[in-house]
């Protein structure tokens, strides 16, 4: 037998259980000592990401399992097995001792494990509750042990209130007496946050996070006061969990680490409480995005109550239905509801009559939308990798949305006159399809955030780069084209209605935010058109100058890699994956001078640097980013900033070429910035060193 495959074996004299003495009296530092493992533990817990080279130095944003951790503990243990019956019940030495002979040092430490294993229910019962991915976000196991699913929350609350006027009125040294103190405390806000965070009404949650940020400074302060009890933890106690899983060492977690954490999941649940109010779909989405792309990347508790509030019971913030708010997404993107949805069609009840049908399949395309719509909010709640990996899969079924939406544009075509947009230029009337030019919309713009997270997950090898840089200009001046031809239709029927007496106010308006939210993505459509030809061409004259390091295998080569990153779009009907020839000449543009093309790159990047100082003096309501503004701004002064240092580097590499015009070889030392060094995730500035 081997005790690292096998958690009954025993060493010789070893016994099977732990000889802890539950009866010894503690001394309030003992307890004190306990108490900051145990959080430890729990902390340490609260967190689980895909263990990859980006993020393998973030160790505290590995979870492990409560086997691991929490029910390590002998104390935990004994309060949850044998399952007590009451709050009474659950003295560790298992008796009727009377709660007035009751040590206090007892009392404390089982009042502080009581708030603690009720904390861990309301956390593992709203990630169990959510979409997420066992082992690789969170272990949720809880290996057949009740977490007082059973116990009142304000039992437990008010036994721990109790508990801190007991030891307020006890005669103990101050510091002990303080300290001690400070983690009931915490204790009971740590509950009242997760619980008060399961409201999606109250703006209490927000509060309650808000407060528990400094409690943990002050448990910080006084952990000096605490003394290690070795013997209060055991890895024996995994034998009386129901698993398969061999025995795993306890885990041990640096106090720094713990508090850091902690700090950290107390901002993103604030973040994620905090908004309560739904202002329009676009800024819900900028919302989600932004709080994401934090790093590091809240935990998945963070995400699991952003889930939770976003998403539950098929409403937005417990009050807005999904389907309200992808009618609103389609006002805002393409044409006011009451010109889009033609509720005219609605009053028509002759099954055979063309305007009943159409008014059917608009019906059934909202239906679809909506899952759709759904699907990519809870997708972009997901990790990272997670996020990429799912968007793959998503573009698949907006690209099937956008055929049955097509199909639906065709009927209305037919039946709606009114839907040419434009004929000047070309002998066929050109139709406006809004339907299946939001969908198309919405899938191009996935199709880039899959390019830009493979930059911030540094899947991509620096002499791919330009290449995908290339790619996703494609791909945004395609979202850009298709803007300009919305607009084109919005332009149309606003006029009409202004020619209309019957217009009224209301719906005046709605044109003008259909307008503006359009003026707005094609002001972003064009600033990451221009950046990212910026950027490609920088990187294909680094390329060119042999200064990137190529990726060399026996395996591959440069057509296979494009397979293998275009695999995600190969079967998209529009836009159309570019030929890897003709792709390959557009990257490194072989007719093009070295010159020519440092002076296109920073000719793009500097437009695409006006385009940034625009948005950067957008208000909330311009921006669509409303109750997110100051987030959304600071992200777009990163991007001004990696603009910035774009030109910087082209200047480095001019000087560098034209000093080696004569002959010889540019000496150029590039180096790619990693995810914590760059000012942008989604724009992998290199840094460039010229030898003297």
């Amino acid at each position: 037998m081997d005790k690292k495959m096998d958690s009954g074996y025993l060493e010789p004299g070893e016994t099977m259980d732990d000889d802890y003495d539950f009866s010894r009296n503690l001394l309030p530092d003992e307890v004190i000592g306990i108490m900051d493992q145990l959080f430890f533990h729990e902390v340490r817990r609260r967190s689980r990401i895909k263990n990859n080279k980006l993020i393998e130095k973030m160790a505290w944003h590995k979870g492990h399992p409560l086997a691991q951790t929490i029910f390590t503990s002998v104390h935990i243990d004994r309060l949850l097995w044998p399952y007590p019956e009451s709050i009474s019940t659950t003295n560790f030495e298992r008796n009727d001792l009377d709660s007035a002979t009751e040590p206090l040092c007892h009392r404390v430490l089982r009042a502080y494990c009581l708030g603690l294993v009720k904390t861990c229910h309301f956390v593992n019962t709203r990630i169990n509750s959510e979409h997420f991915y066992e082992e690789e976000d969170f272990v949720t196991n809880t290996f057949h042990r009740n977490l007082l699913e059973d116990f009142d929350s304000e039992s437990i609350l008010e036994f721990l209130k109790e508990t801190k006027i007991l030891v307020n009125s006890h005669d103990i040294y101050p510091i002990f007496k303080t300290a001690l103190k400070i983690r009931l405390e915490f204790r009971i806000q740590f509950l009242v946050a997760v619980k008060t965070t399961e409201s999606r009404i109250s703006a209490q949650g927000m509060t309650s996070w808000t407060d528990l940020r400094p409690l943990g400074d002050e448990m910080k302060n006084s952990m000096r006061h605490g003394t290690p009890v070795p013997s209060a933890f055991s890895e024996k106690l995994q034998r009386k969990l129901a698993s398969t899983i061999p025995p795993r060492p306890i885990v041990q977690l640096s106090p720094e680490d713990a508090f850091n954490h902690l700090d950290r999941l107390c901002l993103d649940a604030s973040s994620v409480v905090e908004q309560l109010e739904y202002f329009d779909s676009h800024s819900l989405l900028t919302f989600i995005l932004l709080i994401q792309a934090l790093t590091p990347q809240p935990s998945t508790y963070a995400r699991a109550i952003l889930q939770y509030y976003l998403l539950a019971d098929m409403s937005v913030l417990g009050s807005v239905p999904i389907q309200q708010v992808v009618e609103n997404d389609l006002s805002t993107t393409i044409l006011p509801s009451h010109m889009l949805f033609l509720p005219e069609y609605d009053e028509v009840e002759v099954p055979s009559d063309p305007r009943h049908k159409v008014a059917t399949q608009i019906e059934s395309f909202r239906s679809h939308a909506a899952g759709s719509y759904l699907d990519l909010l809870r997708t972009l709640c997901q990790n990272r990798c997670r996020i990429r990996r799912s968007l793959c899969h998503s573009i698949i079924e907006w690209d099937n949305l956008q055929y049955h939406a097509e199909q639906l544009d065709q009927k209305i075509c037919d039946l709606d006159e009114e839907s040419v947009i434009e004929t000047k230029n070309s002998s066929d009337p050109i139709w406006s399809y809004p339907f299946s030019s939001w969908v198309y919309y919405y899938k191009i713009l996935q199709m880039e955030w899959i390019i830009q997270l493979g930059f911030e997950l540094e899947t991509y090898q620096p002499d791919e780069l330009a290449g995908m840089y290339g790619y996703l200009q494609y791909l945004s001046k395609t979202r850009h084209e298709n803007l300009k031809r919305v607009q084109r239709l919005v332009n149309k029927r606003y006029h009409e209605a202004l020619q209309n007496n019957k217009s009224c106010k209301d719906k005046n308006y709605t044109f003008l935010k259909t307008l503006s939210f359009i003026d707005f993505a094609s002001v972003e459509s064009s600033a990451t058109y221009h950046f990212a030809h910026g950027l490609s061409c920088l990187f294909a004259v680094l390329d060119r100058l042999l200064a990137l390091q190529p990726s060399f295998s026996y395996y591959s080569d440069d057509h296979r890699r494009y397979e293998v990153r275009m695999k995600p779009f190969l079967s998209m009907k529009h836009p159309k994956l570019i030929p890897y020839e003709e792709f390959k000449k557009l990257i490194r543009q072989p007719d093009e001078d070295t010159s020519e093309l440092l002076q296109m790159s920073v000719d793009s990047t500097t437009n695409a640097k006006k385009y940034f100082e625009i948005l950067s003096k957008l208000t909330p309501e311009e921006s669509f980013s409303c109750g997110t503004h100051k987030s959304w701004s600071n992200d777009i002064k990163n991007c001004l900033k990696a603009c910035i240092q774009t030109v910087i580097n082209v200047t480095k590499v001019r000087r560098a070429v034209k000093a080696t015009e004569n002959g010889g070889r540019t000496k150029i030392k590039v180096e790619i910035s990693t995810m914590d060094k760059g000012y942008h995730n989604w724009w992998t500035v290199p840094t460039i060193t010229v030898p003297t």
